[in-house]
C-alpha cells in the first residue's frame, strides 16, 4: 500500500473529527466524543485493511458499514444478541434508542441533555459521516467530494447553535480538506509524463518538473488560504438570520448583562442534573401581601419517559376556568412586575390569578391550568392574585374530586414504576384516611433531611442487574437524592397512587429583596406539586427540603388548624420540618425508615461486570486488535508453516532465504526480475548499507544458498542451516536500523507476503472448487 493512501486515510479521519467536534456545543456533556474517536479510527482501519486486500471499492464500503454497525449494536444492544448475532429484539432496542433521541431533540434546544439514545444516534451519525468521507477521499480518490459529508456534519451544528459559528470550528476541517485536495492533486500532477529528447537532458527535465510542481503547490496553497479568509470574513460583514435551535423552549438570553429576552423551558427532565446557577435577573416586583408565594409560570399534568412536558389535551377542554373559592375563603393581593424579561407567551405570577392589567398587550388565561399567556413580550404588568388558606378541617371534608379542570393525566402513573409507587405511598400514608393527611404525610416524608438529600448533582445514572437504565422515579427511590424536580415528581406520583389528582407547577422562588423591590433571577427556577381538593381547586405543596425551596403553605403544615393567617403569613422552616404546636390535632406524623440496602455479594459483583454490554465491548476491542494485527499474524503463520513443511536442509534454507527477500522488499529493497544471486547480494550490501561484518555474513548466506542448490544434498549440514539463520537475523536487524521508523512500522503491520496471501485466496478457493467439481 502506498504511503499516499495512508496519508489520505489519516487526513480523512482527522477532517471527520474536526467536522463533528462542534456538535459538542449542542449537548450538555461531551462524553460521546471518545466513542466517536474510536468509531472514526475503526472506519479508517477497516478502509485501510479493505483497500489492501481487494480492489473492489464497493466491497470496502460494505465491510465498513457492516462491521461498524455490528460493533455499535453490540455495544448498545449486545444483551439482545443470540450467539453473537443480532436478533429482532436488537432492532427494537435500536428503535427505542432512536425514539429517545428523537424525543430529546424535539423537546430541547441546545444545549440538550445527553442520554443513551442521543449518544447512540450521534455515534451512528459519526460512523456514516466517517464512512462517506473515507470512501470519497481514499477509496474513490475524490477528496473534493468528501467536502459534502464534512459540510453536512458542520451544518448540523451551525443550524442548531451559535457557538459552532466560531472561526476555530470552521478552519480546522476546511484546512484538513484542503490538505487532502492538495495531496491528491500533487500526486495526479506528478503522474503527468514528459517526453525526454535525450538521455543527457533527463536531469534538466526532472528539475523543471520539480519547479513546476512547487509552483503548482504554492498557487494551490495561496488559493486555499484566500478561500478560508473570505469564508471567515464574509459572515462577519453580511447580516444573517438568527440561528435555529433543536426546538423552542430552553431559556436563553439574547444578550449579556441581563438584557434581552429569557425563554422558559416547557420540559423538565428528571435524569438531568440542574447545574445552571445563572444569576441573570428575570424580573423585579413589589407585592401588597405579607408573605411571598412562588411565582408560577406554567403547570402540566403530562409525564412520559422521565420528562414533564406541556402538551395539548385530547379531552374536551372547558370554555373558562373553574370559579375560585369565595372571598371569605381567600385573601386577594396585588403584585406589580417590572423589568420582566420572560419571553412570550409566558409570564410569572402567584397562583391563582384573579385579574390582569396589561395595557396594550393581549392576554388569556388557560381554562385548565389558569396559566396567563400573553400575545407578545411585556416588560411590566400588574396582577391580582388570591392567597388560598383553607382550614384543614374544610379540606378533610371536601369530598371526592370532581371538576372539568381534572384530566386523565392528573391521575396517571407510569406503568414501569406503578408497583413501586403504590407500595411506597402505602407505606408513607399508613394510618391516614383522607387526602389532606395523606398529602401532608407524603410532603413531610420527603422533607425529612435524615432520609433525603437535596443536591443539584444527580450523580451517575443507575442501572439494573441487566445493565438497563432505571426509571428516574426508581432511581430517586434508591438514591434519595435530588432537587425540586425529583421531590415534586415523587410527591405527585405518590399522591396519584393514592387517588389524589396532582400536577407539576413550574416557576420561580419569590427572589430576594433588593432595595424596595424583590429581584427574581434565573437561578431561582423552581418546581412544586399542586394537588386538587374539591371546592378549593389546585393547592400548592412543598416537598423539597433545604433552604433552596419554598416554605409550605399553612394548610400543608402538620397540625395547622386555622385558616388564613394574617394574609398568608410565612410558615417557618422549623415548623415545616415537623414541630407540632400544642393545639395540633392528634395526627401522627408517618416517617418511613431509610431503605436498607443489602451489601453486594461476590457473585453480584461478578454479574455486574460480566454483562452483555461489557462482553460486547471486550469482544469489539478484541476484534479490533485482531484486525489491526491480522497481517503480522498471517505473515508469522506463513513463516511457521513454511518451516514446518521443510523436509530437507535445502528446503529449510530456501524458506529462510524467501523470508529474507520478502522482509527486505517490505523495507524498500526489492528484487528486480532477471537478477543473479551474486548481483542481488551486491544490491543488498549496497542499498542496505551493511557494515563489513554483515557484508561478510551476506556472502556466507549466498554461498550456503548456492551450495544447497547446486551441491549434493547430503553435503548441506544442519550446522550450516543454523549459521545461515543467525546471519540472516543479524542482516535484518542492521538493515532495519537504517530505515525510517515509518518504513519499519509499515513493514511490520503490512507485510507483502501476508497481503499477497489474502489477495490470492479467492483464486485458490475457486481453483479448489473447480477441481472438486471435476472429481465429482
Amino acid at each position: 500500500m502506498s504511503r499516499r493512501r495512508w496519508r489520505i486515510t489519516l487526513l480523512a479521519a482527522f477532517a471527520t473529527l474536526g467536522a463533528i467536534y462542534p456538535i459538542t456545543s449542542l449537548f450538555t456533556a461531551a462524553t460521546w466524543l471518545p466513542g466517536a474517536v474510536l468509531v472514526v479510527a475503526l472506519v479508517a482501519g477497516l478502509g485501510l485493511l479493505g483497500r489492501g486486500l481487494t480492489r473492489s471499492r464497493l466491497l470496502v464500503v460494505v465491510v465498513q458499514v457492516l462491521v461498524t454497525g455490528y460493533v455499535l449494536l453490540a455495544v448498545w444492544a449486545g444483551d439482545t444478541f443470540a450467539f453473537l448475532l443480532p436478533t429482532p429484539a436488537t432492532a427494537e432496542a435500536a428503535n427505542s434508542l432512536g425514539l429517545q433521541a428523537l424525543d430529546t431533540v424535539q423537546r430541547y434546544s441546545a444545549p440538550a441533555p445527553l442520554n443513551d439514545g442521543t449518544t447512540f444516534c450521534l455515534l451512528m451519525a459519526v460512523a456514516l459521516v466517517a464512512i462517506a468521507v473515507d470512501a470519497m477521499a481514499a477509496t474513490w480518490r475524490s477528496p473534493a467530494a468528501a467536502g459534502l459529508p464534512l459540510l453536512t456534519a458542520y451544518l448540523i451544528t451551525a443550524a442548531n447553535g451559535d457557538s459552532a459559528l466560531a472561526v476555530r470550528y470552521f478552519v480546522v476541517p476546511v484546512a484538513l480538506w484542503l490538505v487532502m485536495l492538495h495531496t491528491t492533486a500533487r500526486a495526479q500532477f506528478g503522474r503527468w509524463g514528459t517526453t525526454h529528447a535525450a538521455a543527457g537532458g533527463e536531469i534538466e527535465e526532472a528539475e523543471q518538473d520539480r519547479q513546476t510542481l512547487r509552483s503548482f503547490s504554492a498557487g494551490a496553497v495561496q488559493l486555499g488560504l484566500l478561500g478560508i479568509v473570505v469564508a471567515v470574513a464574509i459572515p462577519s460583514l453580511v447580516p444573517h438570520f438568527p440561528p435555529h435551535y433543536l426546538t423552542e423552549g430552553l431559556g436563553r438570553s439574547t444578550s449579556s448583562g441581563g438584557e434581552g429576552s429569557v425563554g422558559f423551558n416547557d420540559t423538565l427532565d428528571l435524569s438531568r442534573s440542574l447545574n445552571d446557577q445563572d444569576q441573570t435577573p428575570v424580573l423585579t416586583y413589589t407585592t401588597t401581601g405579607f408573605s411571598r408565594p412562588p411565582l408560577r409560570v406554567l403547570a402540566t399534568s403530562y409525564y412520559s419517559r422521565g420528562q414533564w412536558s406541556v402538551v395539548g389535551s385530547s379531552t374536551e377542554r372547558p370554555d373558562s376556568p373553574a370559579p375560585l373559592p369565595p372571598p371569605s375563603q381567600r385573601r386577594d393581593y396585588v403584585i406589580t412586575v417590572t423589568n420582566n424579561t420572560l419571553a412570550a407567551p409566558r409570564i410569572a405570577a402567584p397562583y391563582p390569578v384573579v385579574a390582569v392589567a396589561m395595557e396594550g398587550t393581549p392576554w388569556s388565561i388557560d381554562p385548565v391550568t389558569r396559566d396567563v399567556r400573553v400575545g407578545r413580550a411585556v416588560s411590566s404588568y400588574r396582577i391580582t392574585y388570591a392567597d388560598l388558606a383553607p382550614a384543614p378541617p374544610q379540606l378533610r371534608a371536601s369530598g371526592p374530586p370532581d371538576s372539568p379542570s381534572i384530566t386523565s393525566d392528573d391521575l396517571a402513573v407510569p406503568d414501569r414504576s406503578k408497583e413501586l409507587l403504590q407500595r411506597w405511598s402505602d407505606e408513607v400514608t399508613r394510618g391516614q384516611d383522607n387526602p389532606l393527611d395523606k398529602a401532608i404525610a407524603i410532603q413531610n416524608h420527603l422533607r425529612d433531611t435524615s432520609v433525603y438529600t437535596y443536591s443539584l448533582d444527580l450523580g451517575e445514572p443507575l442501572r439494573d442487574s441487566q445493565g438497563r437504565l432505571l426509571d428516574p422515579i426508581q432511581s430517586f427511590y434508591q438514591t434519595r437524592r435530588g432537587y425540586c424536580v425529583q421531590f415534586a415528581t415523587a410527591m405527585i406520583m405518590m399522591a396519584r397512587a393514592q387517588g389524589i389528582p396532582a400536577r407539576m407547577a413550574i416557576g420561580f422562588l419569590p427572589g430576594q429583596l433588593s432595595g424596595e423591590q424583590y429581584v427574581v433571577r434565573a437561578s431561582d427556577a423552581h418546581a412544586w406539586p399542586e394537588l386538587y381538593f374539591q371546592g378549593f381547586g389546585w393547592l400548592r405543596f412543598e416537598p423539597t427540603p433545604g433552604a433552596r425551596s419554598g416554605s409550605p403553605p399553612p394548610y400543608a403544615v402538620l397540625g395547622a388548624s386555622t385558616g388564613a393567617t394574617g394574609g398568608g403569613r410565612e410558615v417557618t422552616e422549623k415548623a415545616s420540618s415537623g414541630a407540632v404546636p400544642s393545639a395540633a390535632p392528634t395526627t401522627a406524623r408517618p416517617t418511613a425508615a431509610p431503605v436498607q440496602r443489602k451489601s453486594p455479594t461476590f457473585l453480584d459483583t461478578v454479574g455486574s461486570v460480566f454483562t452483555w454490554r461489557n462482553l460486547a465491548v471486550v469482544l469489539a476491542l478484541l476484534i479490533g486488535v485482531l484486525a489491526a494485527f491480522s497481517m503480522p499474524i498471517t505473515a508469522w503463520l506463513l513463516r511457521l508453516r513454511r518451516r514446518r513443511a521443510a523436509v530437507t536442509q535445502q528446503d529449510l534454507i530456501e524458506a529462510e532465504w524467501a523470508e529474507l527477500t520478502s522482509h527486505l522488499s517490505d523495507l524498500g529493497i526489492g528484487t528486480p526480475a532477471g537478477i543473479t544471486l551474486r548481483q542481488l547480494r551486491t544490491r543488498y550490501v549496497t542499498d542496505g548499507h551493511l557494515d563489513p561484518e554483515n557484508a561478510t555474513a551476506m556472502g556466507r548466506v549466498t554461498a550456503t544458498l548456492e551450495k544447497s542448490r547446486y551441491d549434493l544434498p547430503e553435503r548441506t549440514t544442519p550446522e550450516e542451516a543454523a549459521a545461515l539463520h543467525e546471519d540472516i537475523r543479524a542482516i535484518r536487524r542492521q538493515i532495519g536500523r537504517t530505515r525510517a521508523w515509518q518504513v519499519r512500522v509499515r513493514s511490520f503491520l503490512w507485510p507483502q507476503a501476508a497481503v499477497s496471501y489474502w489477495r490470492s485466496l479467492p483464486g485458490r478457493l475457486g481453483v479448489s472448487g473447480r477441481q472438486g467439481f471435476r472429481r465429482n
